[in-house]
């Protein structure tokens, strides 16, 4: 048997799928369907100098993205040394991405997961939830600010890709996660024909059209019995514009929009020591389904 870390290859991205799916059927990873795995492939096909895969004889059997928090071995291929090597791949790609820590998603009803967190030296350190508002529980009217221009992204003008992603970036500071947008990733994602710019909600002063200060992203998907579902993606404010009561409105603006869209049950995440957003989610009827524990270590 021949083994090799190498980096991924655009042609990698219909093997990597395979071995998403095979995860998905055995491991029975809580609150991933199959319209997530559509999600993440696209996501990571502009990105896959951030992907290490291990090959068995020249099969792609696994995969490590560190910035997704991700490292999968294919169910056949496991118990043979591939997490470990991908282990190490992901450690040296944080480290030339100048990375303090490495962090993957550890899921707690495999104990073989929890085994192989802690023979790597990870340890846990908080957990990310994914929240459900169910579709018979009532939704709030939002009430924007007069003096804020709210646009949807296809009326939003001047506004570069690149200084777009520094806004995303700016607008999540301080946040329990470090965000790793990038240019060329946002780029392709809304280049896609799924993307729906009216879908996203942008505020700006109205007299500077161009300064965003706020932002919502939404999305309408299928589940795999094929019903409507809501998420509420990203909700962004900068932090001299926060304490205002701009993340509620735009909450509730998505969660208007998307019943309007035929949503029924809607979803979002949160990391649980962000009290702030459990607080205002909780208020508006959203309660805790799927926990997804993160593990750490230092890149060293």
């Amino acid at each position: 048997m021949t083994t090799v870390i190498r980096s991924a290859r655009p042609d990698d991205a219909p093997a990597i799928r395979s071995v998403m799916e095979a995860s998905l059927t055995v491991d029975r990873l809580p609150g991933f369907n199959r319209a997530e795995i559509d999600r993440a492939i696209r996501r990571l096909i502009p990105a896959l100098d951030g992907t290490v895969v291990a090959l068995e004889d020249g099969r792609v059997v696994g995969y490590c993205t560190p910035h997704n928090d991700d490292l999968t071995v294919h169910p056949d291929a496991r118990r043979r040394g591939h997490g470990r090597r991908l282990f190490e791949g992901g450690r040296e790609l944080a480290r030339t991405s100048g990375d303090d820590e490495l962090q993957f998603y550890v899921p707690s009803h495999l104990p073989g997961s929890v085994a192989f967190a802690e023979a790597m030296g990870l340890r846990y350190r908080s957990s990310q939830w994914r929240f459900q508002l169910h579709p018979e529980q009532p939704v709030a009217s939002p009430v924007l600010p007069t003096d804020l221009l709210a646009r949807t992204w296809d009326d939003v003008t001047g506004v570069s890709m690149e200084s777009w992603v520094d806004f995303m970036r700016s607008s999540f500071e301080g946040h329990p996660t470090r965000m790793t947008w990038r240019t060329d990733v946002v780029t392709h994602v809304h280049a896609q024909p799924e993307f729906d710019p009216t879908l996203v909600l942008t505020l700006a002063p109205v007299d500077h059209p161009t300064g965003l200060v706020a932002f919502t992203r939404i999305e309408v998907m299928r589940d795999d019995a094929g019903a409507c579902v809501g998420e509420i993606g990203l909700i962004g404010v900068l932090p001299q514009w926060r304490r205002r009561g701009l993340g509620r409105e735009l909450l509730r603006w998505g969660l208007a929009t998307l019943r309007d869209r035929g949503a029924g049950m809607i979803e979002l995440s949160v990391e649980a020591s962000n009290e702030r957003a459990t607080t205002l989610y909780r208020a508006h009827g959203f309660e805790p389904a799927i926990e997804w524990p993160h593990w750490i270590m230092p890149v060293g």
